[in-house]
Order: C-alpha cells, then sequence, then structure tokens
C-alpha cells in the first residue's frame, strides 16, 4: 500500500510512531471510566497502542507527512481484521515494551483492559459495516503539531487513496469533536454504540468511494 504524498513507516519507526501516540491520546476518553487513576489509564493507553499498532503494521500500513513522524494514521484492509493469537503473535503484538507496560498494571486491571476491548469487539459485531473497506486506526497528531491542519491533510490523502481504491473507509471515534471533524471530511455516521459495562460509547463513521471530501478547519 503506497499513497501519493505521503510517507509510508518502515517497521524499525515502530517505537517513534508509539511515542507519537502516547503523546497524541493522552487524553484518550474511552479508558477514562474503566482508569480513573491517571497512571493505570497512560499504561492502558501504552499497552492497546503497542498491541493493536504492531497488528496494523504487520496486516496495514502506516502513514505520515513526513519522516518526523509528529503525525500517523494505521490503514488495515477488511480481510485482515481477524484477530487471532497467531496473528498477533506473528505481528509481535506480544512484544517485551508491550509487557513491560502491562506490568505496570495491576491484574485486576489487566483483566479490565482486556474485557473493555472484548466488549468493543462484542458491541461492533452487532453493526452493518461495508465489505470491504479500508479500517482507519489510530489518527493521531503530537500535541506540538496540532490545530496545523495536519491531521485534516493527512486524511485528505488517504480520501483520495480510498477513491482511487473504489473502498469504503470506516472508523470510529469517542467525542463530538472528533466526529465533527470527519464528518467535515465527507464521512457519515453508520452507528453508535455504548458499554453500559465500561462507560464508553463509540460512533462509527463511514465515507463512501464516490463522495467528495468537504473543506474546513481541523486538526
Amino acid at each position: 500500500m503506497e499513497i501519493k504524498g505521503l510517507y509510508k513507516l518502515k517497521r524499525q519507526q515502530e517505537e517513534l510512531l508509539i511515542q507519537t501516540y502516547i503523546n497524541a491520546f493522552r487524553t484518550y476518553p474511552k479508558l477514562d471510566p474503566a482508569f480513573p487513576d491517571k497512571e493505570a489509564k497512560a499504561a492502558a493507553l501504552e499497552a492497546t497502542l503497542r498491541f493493536y499498532v504492531a497488528y496494523d503494521m504487520e496486516y496495514g500500513a502506516v502513514f505520515s507527512l513526513d519522516e518526523e513522524i509528529r503525525e500517523g494514521v494505521c490503514l488495515v484492509h477488511s480481510e485482515e481484521m481477524h484477530y487471532t493469537q497467531e496473528r498477533h503473535e506473528k505481528a509481535g503484538s506480544y512484544s517485551a515494551a508491550y509487557k513491560k507496560a502491562m506490568e505496570k498494571l495491576t491484574r485486576e486491571q489487566q483483566q479490565k483492559r482486556d474485557e473493555l476491548f472484548d466488549e468493543l469487539d462484542r458491541l461492533e459485531k452487532a453493526l452493518d459495516l461495508p465489505e470491504p473497506h479500508l479500517y482507519v486506526d489510530f489518527l493521531g497528531v503530537r500535541e506540538d503539531a496540532q490545530h496545523q491542519g495536519r491531521g485534516r491533510k493527512l486524511m485528505g490523502a488517504v480520501c483520495a487513496y480510498a477513491k482511487e481504491q473504489g473502498l469504503p473507509l470506516m472508523l470510529f471515534t469517542n467525542t463530538e469533536d472528533d466526529v465533527a471533524f470527519y464528518e467535515s471530511l465527507g464521512f457519515h455516521v453508520t452507528g453508535v454504540v455504548r458499554s453500559e459495562e465500561f462507560g464508553f460509547v463509540n460512533t462509527y463513521l463511514a465515507k463512501d468511494a464516490q463522495e467528495e471530501e468537504t473543506h474546513g478547519q481541523g486538526k
């Protein structure tokens, strides 16, 4: 997968991406109700990023605007979105760095983190998602590079690529501001799932291949 105008990260740049994501997602709202303790939330976030980014880099591709990696977005074809332990092991999801992050959590907190994402997978199965599609994962911009249009430029190139490929884009987000941002790019809400147990709300959005981007201010 190559996208015109974007820099495709190499696997050896994974740690640089992780550090950008840790900075960009430090206020990640989905983990707030389950992890009210700040340090526990930070550890759960790091473990989650390391686990899923490794998978995305193995079975998809990750892009930034340039080699400085001040922002990033992961793309995975829906045909590759069948998570198994074997595939995660091949991807390196259970790395030493992932295990170190998990060790910062108590056994109860580790179980809660795993159950939260099991709940997410369960709720997602109830949605009618277009197949095939390109899944957009972890669009994030480092704090010192935010409010410069970098996220919008990155996603604009992704949208153009998806249109060329004739594939819809799918993603989910957790805040009203993010929903508005994606709607300004031509995405529309396809479903909303709520977890009573873990207190998160995920809004799923899609962009059809033929839809045009609308321009405005954003990330």
